[in-house]
This record gives structure tokens, sequence and C-alpha cells, in this order.
């Protein structure tokens, strides 16, 4: 990354939607778009006027608020209602941390998209030094964490399925798609000022890395390095993950 990209993210000066759309409208063409979860629909209109052929769905359409587009009721942890081959590229933008199988989602996304189409999922980053501090701590990604509302009707609101980018990474990698890029919009302020661990996390995580005896995950992991030892994901607070459907990382076993 280039210095004047790192002043950015440090200043914070992006939005996380600008972001997103920064993403879609990089791949050169639009085309029909799964916007799952949409929510109230602000990204699903931020892509159509970007000229994408949006579809939003989400558990409650009620909520979706977008004149000219209509919002599909989808479970997302069930099979996704739509055709083999329908979207050339699906958003799943601070969803996939509220599901209860974020496996089968990523299955249902690689059936429903075209060969070679995009997947863009959003997260909380908790890979960045403030997390790990913080989990290390209290056992949360955030100094605030509490345990998760058990006694209230579930609403699908808590995050039950919190994953850093090694545990998305074997979703994706198993489930027929390839990584392209790990990213981040802006750096919490927080994580910056625990910058003087940075060292430490380098040499553990070399070692453990060196641990490592098949050649081909050896391969591998040098992508995996790249990613998890970057600015972005040290000290980012959201993991912006764009990844490509590639039959050969499906694994049936």
């Amino acid at each position: 990354m280039n210095v004047r990209r790192l002043i950015e993210r440090a200043l914070g000066g992006q939005h996380p939607h600008d972001k997103v759309v920064e993403i879609f409208t990089r791949f050169g063409h639009p085309g029909k778009l799964l916007d799952a979860p949409a929510g109230t629909g602000v990204l699903s209109g931020r892509l159509k006027e970007a000229g994408f052929d949006v579809v939003a769905a989400d558990i409650s359409p009620d909520l979706f608020c977008v004149d000219g587009l209509s919002c599909e009721k989808a479970d997302l942890n069930m099979d996704l209602p739509f055709s083999d081959g329908t979207f050339d590229f699906v958003l799943c933008s601070n969803g996939i941390e509220h599901l209860e199988d974020p496996f089968r989602f990523i299955r249902g996304c690689f059936r429903i998209l075209k060969e070679r189409g995009k997947l863009v999922i959003t997260t909380p980053n908790l890979l960045n030094l403030k997390s790990r501090v913080a989990n290390l701590l209290v056992g949360y990604n955030l100094f605030t964490g509490r345990p998760c509302n058990e006694v209230d009707e579930f609403s699908g609101g808590d995050h039950i399925h919190l994953a850093n980018y090694y545990e998305l990474r074997v979703n994706l990698h198993r489930n027929g798609f390839r990584i392209l890029e790990a990213s981040a919009h802006e750096f919490s302020n927080t994580t910056m000022i625990l910058f003087f661990l940075s060292p430490l996390i380098f040499l553990r995580t070399y070692r453990a890395f060196r641990r490592e005896r098949n050649p081909m995950q050896r391969e591998r992991n040098k992508e995996v390095l790249n990613h998890v030892l970057s600015a972005d994901l040290l000290f980012g607070k959201k993991l912006f993950l764009v990844a490509e459907k590639d039959p050969r990382y499906v694994k049936t076993k």
C-alpha cells in the first residue's frame, strides 16, 4: 500500500458504503447484483445509482425503503431462493456474522453466481490489534463487548458467528471461491496506538506459519501472511473481502 492510501486510512475519510461502491465499480462493468442482507436498502440504492441491476433480499423486507426497488424475503441460513447462475455479483454487507450457518450461505452464493462471479463480504475485522487485545482481556472483540441476549426472542440482531480472516478464508477457499483482495476502509485510532505490538505479532505469526509441512499449503500461506500482516488487517476497523467464483477451490471431502 502506498503512503497516500495509508494516510487516507489513518485519517478515516472514507465511509464504508463508499468503499463498497468503489469495489463494485472497479470491476469495470455493471451487472446483476444481489444485496443480501439488504436491511433498509441504503447500499441497494447506491449500487442501483451506480448502474447495477440490483436484487435485494432480507429476512425482514418490511424494513426496506428504496424507491424503485423491492426486497424479497429470504432467510440466509436456508437455501437461497434464486436459480443457479443468476447473478454476476453478490454483496453480503454486515451480514455473515449474524448467520447460524455461514458455510451454507457461501455454498449458496457459489451456486447462484455466474462463472467468475464476484462475492464481496464486509464484517468486523477481528485481527486488528485492538480486537486482539480486547479478546485477551475481556474475551470479546470489543472492550465494550457483552454476552449475546439469550432471554428475549431472537431477532437476528446479535453477532452470533463472528469470524476472523482465517476462518472466512477457509469457508471461501473450500467452497468454491478464491480471495482476490482483503482490505479495510479506515484505521482505528485505538488500534494505531497499539502499533508497538506489531513486531511481536510479526514474530509470532512467522513462527506459527513455519510449522506448516504441506508444500501446497505452504505456498498458499504466502498470500495468507501478506494479508494478515498488512496494515489494513492490523489496523483496519472493518474487513472487506473480495472473492471470485472458482470451481478449483471446491473441496468435496
